[in-house]
């Protein structure tokens, strides 16, 4: 960000800007309605949106299209740790007892929604894939022209009341690289994906945060299954169209390699493997129907034992990360144990293991309504 000279006025400014004040005649911001699989229901606001540990970044805005719209740094608190205060807990009985196949839906006032996953919230070692963030500031680079916008000159912070009304159109006017349609910052309190290589995740002016579960059951546990091999699990798309993943029906996708010590939350270090296996986004971009939006796709990978996982489609598709989730079939050079099963999901983005899902006999797509 450049740095200006702060004149008192410029200061005074900056002092006022907090989240949904009325600067320039904008009503206060309303709550934004966080409900669904979690014990505490409530509105959150500036009360809440308080008390949590703040973090800042930069971010590229796009379009509905996905063209250009402008650069912001942005000022806010994680969505995981606003989901933890909330405290998760299962509405619904659907056979397993554990948050790992959760998924978090978050809508703009215009309607636009984007999910991701439990986990690629929770499990990162981190504050997660995404922050809620009520304060913005448009990106001046350094050899910017002066900017006439007081607003914007200043430097400040800008809740939710001071972009409401804020102009900066004439701004397009200046930015190189063709034509930009539409330059403007973006308003509301705005959720911003931290590890997406796209926009598509971006919601803006969110009015409703809602946590939610896979939507059908997991099979009956089965634990210490004396053989858990699945030879050909299926692979079960959005239309119900199941499709048997034979080692041929593998054998041509993209593959991964890794490694890693693991850690799991339950039992601690799991020990080290070099693996590799396919890409289930090479699997996914190979077998979806075309115009299936990855913003609202999740996908459910159970075991033949009834354990299961969620990852949403942005991890797997629009990550920063190439080829984030594998379908690993090789670990340390040698073809799993037969109580891995012939593959085993593995989130390669996540600090702790427990996603990782063992003697796959499903994977299942569906796209959030």
């Amino acid at each position: 960000m450049i740095k200006r000279p702060r004149t008192p006025s410029a200061l005074l400014f900056a002092a006022l800007v907090t989240l949904g004040s009325p600067a320039r005649g904008a009503e206060a911001q309303a709550g934004i309605a966080l409900t669904g699989s979690v014990k505490k229901s409530q509105d959150v606001d500036a009360t809440v949106l308080a008390t949590l540990p703040r973090q800042r970044l930069h971010v590229k805005v796009s379009g509905p299209n996905g063209a250009y719209r402008a650069t912001v740094e942005a000022d806010g608190v994680s969505l995981k740790d606003l989901i933890e205060k909330a405290e998760v807990g299962k509405s619904m009985d659907d056979n397993f007892d554990r948050p790992l196949d959760l998924a978090v839906v978050v809508t703009g006032r215009d309607g636009k929604k984007a999910l991701f996953s439990w986990g690629e919230l929770f499990l990162a070692g981190d504050s997660g894939a995404a922050v809620l963030a009520d304060r913005l500031r448009p990106f001046v680079p350094h050899h910017h022209e002066p900017v006439a916008e007081p607003a914007i000159a200043s430097g400040a912070w800008l809740g939710p009341g001071e972009r409401a009304s804020l102009d900066v159109s004439s701004c397009a006017g200046c930015h190189d690289g063709g034509k930009v349609p539409k330059v403007d910052v973006p308003r509301g309190i705005c959720l911003v994906p931290t590890r997406d290589a796209t926009g598509r995740r971006f919601v803006e002016d969110v009015v409703s945060i809602e946590v939610r579960q896979a939507g059908f059951p997991a099979p009956p546990q089965k634990k210490g299954l004396a053989d858990p091999w699945v030879e050909a699990p299926r692979l079960v798309l959005p239309n119900g169209k199941s499709t048997p993943l034979s080692v041929k029906a593998t054998k041509g996708l993209r593959r991964v390699e890794g490694e890693d010590d693991g850690i799991g939350l339950g039992r601690g270090f799991r020990g080290h493997s070099r693996f590799s296996g396919p890409s289930l986004a090479a699997l996914l971009k190979s077998s979806l129907p075309a115009g299936t939006d990855p913003g609202l796709l999740f996908v459910v990978v159970t075991a033949s034992d009834g354990y299961r996982s969620l990852y949403s489609g942005g991890e797997i598709l629009l990550s920063r990360l190439p080829e984030n989730i594998v379908l690993v079939d090789t670990e340390d050079g040698k073809p799993l144990f037969r109580k891995s099963g012939r593959l085993k999901s593995v989130a390669r983005g996540d600090f702790f293991v427990d996603r990782a899902v063992r003697s796959v006999s499903e994977i299942r797509c569906v796209v959030a309504p």
